[in-house]
């Protein structure tokens, strides 16, 4: 697939720019030689009517958890091979996946489920099974999270797209995901945010925080981090949340805005030291007064 090829050609750029995290970027290069070798037949993903646009206009993501048809057997396979990749070249959670592959082996967790759970933000249905595993959900979530981005990623690749229309929320218009990263782009910097889930990108405004709705410019900074040219760290005084946004007047364009993420852990140690927190959200429609911190 297009963009999986986009990340492996990206990610031998950084070894080069970024030799310090090699050790991060090895899991990574084996990682996608897995995906590369991966069909995305394990889900399909029902067409958009004109009935999901009235949810949407009043800002529910398009995708829902009943936009989605998976093949359970399919799906499970794909997650215990996976599961073998992250055991075999990660480093943490190696009890608890090995929980969750005897679980899909077993056919006592059913992992259709827990792909529209995850695309839907349903994070109860992941304490529940996690509960049930005696695994930690966050684990069980990112796996999901993992197995969930490669589809989506998949579908857009094949012209699955947000709805045209304005969009003013924090959120990703296709399938609600939080930002991973923003960019500048054009002479102008306009700020675009770019989901961490689907890779779904959408114009942001850069005076207000993307989690809260801030618009305070006495409470909104950036910082810079040395001679790390093309990146800055974005941070709201008022919800204590950061974004970490590449200048791509400084870096280039088209870049794959999540292993840009990876590339940039040292922004996360800075920003976490002074009291920021990224933060994930449960959406909240058409209410960027209530952002649902967590």
């Amino acid at each position: 697939m297009k963009f999986v090829e986009q990340r492996r050609q990206r990610l031998t750029q950084l070894r080069r720019l970024r030799p310090q995290f090699n050790e991060i970027f090895d899991f990574y290069e084996h990682l996608y030689a897995f995906l590369a070798k991966q069909p995305n037949a394990f889900v399909s993903i029902a067409a958009p009517t004109p009935a999901d646009r009235v949810p949407h206009e009043a800002g529910f993501p398009l995708l829902q958890s009943t936009s989605f048809q998976v093949d359970g057997p399919s799906f499970g396979a794909f997650l215990r091979a996976l599961i073998a990749v992250l055991q075999r070249h990660g480093r943490q959670g190696q009890e608890d996946l090995a929980r969750i592959d005897q679980a899909l082996a077993d056919a006592t967790l059913d992992p259709a489920p827990l792909f529209g759970a995850y695309v839907g933000r349903e994070r109860e249905r992941f304490a529940a099974d996690a509960a049930h595993l005696g695994i930690e959900p966050a684990i069980l979530e990112y796996l999901l999270g993992l197995a969930c981005g490669f589809a989506l990623h998949g579908a857009r690749e094949q012209g699955l797209k947000a709805a045209e229309g304005e969009w003013r929320q924090g959120y990703c218009p296709l399938c609600g995901g939080v930002p991973v990263m923003g960019e500048l782009v054009g002479d102008e910097g306009r700020l675009l945010l770019h989901c961490g889930t689907c890779g779904q990108s959408w114009p942001g405004a850069r005076r207000t925080c993307t989690v809260c709705g801030n618009q305070d410019e006495k409470t909104l900074e950036y910082f810079t981090a040395g001679e790390d040219q093309g990146y800055r760290v974005n941070v709201c005084r008022k919800c204590d949340s950061y974004l970490k946004v590449v200048d791509s007047r400084e870096t280039g364009t088209d870049l794959p805005m999540d292993l840009e993420d990876v590339a940039t852990l040292h922004l996360d140690l800075l920003a976490q030291r002074e009291g920021f927190t990224r933060v994930k959200r449960d959406y909240a429609p058409a209410d960027t007064g209530k952002a649902g911190l967590n």
